[in-house]
């Protein structure tokens, strides 16, 4: 049953729920096993006080009582009272949450409702987020004491993953969209509850959770050579998430890269969602032309199902060439 929560809680496309969960669903249609799910899903507090796409939680619905009546089984008096009351809904949203179980944590990423918002894709969680937010939890080790790094943050999914499961030094997220920074400055708070918050003009915002220093900055990749003339943290590992959909972007990503590189900044760690196969090979060719190495890293296991939802994925790990 946590995995068809956790599914229902990231938001998981149906039909994909219906694969991955085709074997376990007969032991969820008895009536106790019905409320059950229906009270930790869309009737959760959880829910109510941060809640998911309403025309997601009426498609759950009502595919979950279409499983129920394909075994023969008796609906559950209130999963019906509930759908009639998403169905009687407006559902004018602009913006809803998701929620990603993580191990013992949860974590609730407000997000835009439409893929494209204020001229950016920046304002929903990508799979790649998702792929990479597990690979780094894998190894926790690598990230643990260091200062990392985050290239086009988005709204911070991977990140707060980082910061709770790997406890770095300092965590950077950084964007160049206003309507980015601003969601993942909420975002931010909203995981990482504090009051001691500051704000100035470059940093977002400036906060301490646990032995973590957290940090929100405006950063272009053009303006890299900036951030180190003006003696910011170098960062021990530099990470990003679905960066890599436009090719007309490489050469001053690349760039950046090699900025930090030159400053013994390590290395960086980026997830590409496979949407287009000659887009990657133009990455990594331009790699190769520039002097920069990369391998190829192992998904986690927990993730490899997701490839079922979109597209498979990869993890590169890219450093300086001799």
């Amino acid at each position: 049953m946590n995995n068809f929560i956790k599914h229902f809680l990231s938001c998981t496309p149906i039909n994909a729920i219906n694969t991955l969960m085709s074997k376990e669903i007969d032991s969820f249609v008895d009536l106790e096993k019905q409320r059950e799910i229906l009270e930790s899903t869309v009737n959760s507090d959880l829910i109510k006080k941060y809640p998911i796409k309403k025309s997601y939680q009426r498609a759950f619905l009502k595919w979950f009582m279409n499983k129920i009546e394909e075994k023969d089984q008796e609906i559950y008096d209130g999963i019906y009272t509930a759908y009639c009351n998403l169905v009687s809904l407006t559902l004018d949203e602009s913006s809803h949450y998701r929620h990603f179980l993580m191990g013992s944590d949860c974590i609730s990423i407000k997000e835009s409702i439409n893929i494209i918002s204020d001229g950016t894709t920046g304002l929903i969680s990508w799979q790649g987020a998702i792929e990479l937010a597990e690979w780094c939890k894998e190894n926790r080790i690598a990230l643990s004491g260091k200062i990392v790094l985050e290239l086009g943050c988005g709204v911070g999914l991977t990140g707060l993953s980082v910061i709770k499961k790997c406890s770095p030094k300092k965590y950077i997220f950084t964007d160049c969209h206003k309507s980015v920074l601003d969601m993942v400055s909420e975002n931010v708070q909203l995981n990482l509850l504090h009051e001691n918050v500051r704000f100035d003009s470059r940093l977002r915002l400036q906060l301490k959770y646990n032995c973590t220093d957290v940090q929100v900055m405006n950063l272009k990749w053009e303006d890299v050579d900036e951030y180190v003339k003006e003696k910011w943290d170098v960062p021990d590992v530099i990470i990003g998430a679905d960066i890599l959909y436009d090719t007309d972007s490489f050469y001053t990503l690349i760039s950046a890269l090699k900025t930090f590189f030159s400053l013994d900044s390590g290395y960086a760690i980026i997830a590409a969602t496979i949407r287009n196969v000659d887009t990657i090979s133009q990455f990594l060719h331009q790699l190769e032309e520039r002097n920069l190495c990369f391998e190829e890293c192992t998904i986690p296991r927990q993730t490899i199902q997701t490839q079922l939802i979109n597209s498979p994925s990869k993890i590169f790990k890219i450093f300086q060439g001799t």
